[in-house]
């Protein structure tokens, strides 16, 4: 009877055994499994794009109001008959342009955008990027007023503002590679194809808080709407800080030297700066 019971006894310990190391095979299985996928999942990343956009100067002429511009520029705008009643009450004298707007430039930007990729190896990744912005140009052009009370023999001088709105979309495309790598940080150089569209939704000058357009086309003009598409490359480097197992910091500076184009006339290959913070989910 002993006996019996003994080899009982050794064969539920044997069983129990094999039953044990089964589930123990099974949990590291499954922890494998679940390694694998959380890896998996973490190669692919999404966010979003906020910053400053500093751009060239190589477009912003078409702003001026200039005759060689559009002949439908400052100098029509003080002639049109509709517009001239209310431009005498309000210099009250002879006037004339003395000087058109002067070192044409944009202010800068607000950037925003989203951003996409896959991590490769330790801290690089191929990215997208996909950016809007609205630019805005302000200058003045000065017009002389010829008093005839005035006894010096210059004119008075007033300046009139004027500004110009313009919007563009930037498609950056590239790598980027790690310099130095940590378990929550990252520091990186990238580098990008660009794509880029520019089109002017606005000029207009203001006389007496009112706003007169500037006409670039229409049916009588042979040229097309101000717009186009341009292209380039640029370089930047970048700081990643992992707040947290899915969210990540981006701190970034991004050199461009791209083509724009607003016409046939007006485009050109330039340097732009971009400083850019990103928020990103993997």
């Amino acid at each position: 009877m002993k006996n019996k019971i003994t080899i009982i006894l050794a064969i539920f310990a044997v069983y129990n055994t094999a039953l044990f190391a089964q589930d123990g095979d099974w949990a590291d299985e499954k922890k494998d499994w679940a390694d694998k996928e959380s890896s998996s999942s973490s190669k692919f990343f999404a966010g979003i794009n906020v910053g400053a956009l500093i751009v060239n100067s190589n477009t912003a002429v078409i702003y001026t109001g200039t005759n060689d511009i559009t002949p439908y520029g400052i100098n029509y705008l003080l002639s049109v008959p509709t517009y001239k009643t209310t431009f005498d009450a309000y210099f009250q004298y002879d006037y004339s342009v003395s000087e058109f707007p002067q070192n044409p430039a944009y202010k800068t930007a607000l950037d925003i955008g989203l951003h996409a990729g896959m991590n490769f190896g330790e801290g690089n990744a191929i990215f997208i990027d996909i950016n809007s912005s609205k630019l805005n140009y302000e200058n003045t052009f000065t017009v002389a007023i010829d008093q005839p009370s005035n006894q010096t023999i210059d004119s008075t001088y007033e300046q009139i503002p004027i500004f110009g709105k313009e919007k563009r979309f930037n498609l950056n495309l590239g790598t980027q590679l790690s310099l130095f790598h940590a378990e929550k940080s990252n520091f990186y150089w990238s580098f990008f194809g660009n794509f880029n569209s520019i089109k002017l939704n606005r000029n207009y000058i203001v006389i007496d808080n009112k706003e007169y357009e500037i006409i670039h086309s229409n049916a009588q003009l042979t040229t097309k709407e101000p717009g186009g598409i341009g292209y380039g490359a640029g370089s930047g480097l970048g700081f990643k800080y992992k707040l947290t197992n899915n969210i990540t910091a981006d701190f970034t500076y991004n050199l461009y030297y791209i083509k724009t184009k607003m016409n046939d006339a007006i485009q050109g290959f330039g340097i732009n700066h971009g400083i850019t913070f990103r928020l990103i989910w993997n």
